[in-house]
Order: C-alpha cells, then structure tokens, then sequence
C-alpha cells in the first residue's frame, strides 16, 4: 500500500481509499489515470528496448538493412515515451 496525496485537500490517504477520508473527493478517477499513464509509458520503454535489442542482434547477425528498420522503432519508443513522460506535468 503507498500514500497518495487527495488533489482536492491535500492529505495524505492510502492509495487503496475510493474517496478522500477528510474531503469526501473521489480518489479513483485519479488513480486510474496514473495507472494508464504507467503502463503507457512501459509500453513505450519495452518498444525501445526491444527495437535497440533487436537492431542490435540483426546487425551482428548481417540484415543491416532490417537492423536500420528496427532501430528506428526503438528511436520512435523513446520519442513516444519521452512525449508521454512530459504530456502530463
């Protein structure tokens, strides 16, 4: 169980509350979001890695030309998860 912070008053409640114990606001819309950002950003990190992994094992391999294909993929990854990272502030 973590602490999250209420965005209406501020106090601090465990993440598994469904609405804020001191203002009475609905905590789950909130936590749903964080939760889908998450797991965007994961999405996005895996495509990077196994793009770079990827462009890598095909180079050693000889199909440069698909190495160069995969590599930008995991180029784009990290764009998307850099953009998601920031979308949010």
């Amino acid at each position: 169980m973590a602490l999250v912070l209420c965005p209406e008053c501020g106090e601090e409640t465990l993440d598994q509350m469904v609405s804020c114990p001191v203002c009475d606001k609905p905590l789950a819309a909130e936590q749903n979001q964080d939760r889908a950002k998450n797991v965007r950003l994961m999405f996005f990190g895996a495509v990077f890695v196994g793009g770079v992994l990827s462009a890598t094992f095909c180079n050693m391999i000889g199909y440069t030309g698909f190495s160069m294909g995969l590599g930008i993929v995991g180029i784009a990854g990290i764009i998307l998860f850099l953009i998601n990272l920031n979308a949010e502030r």
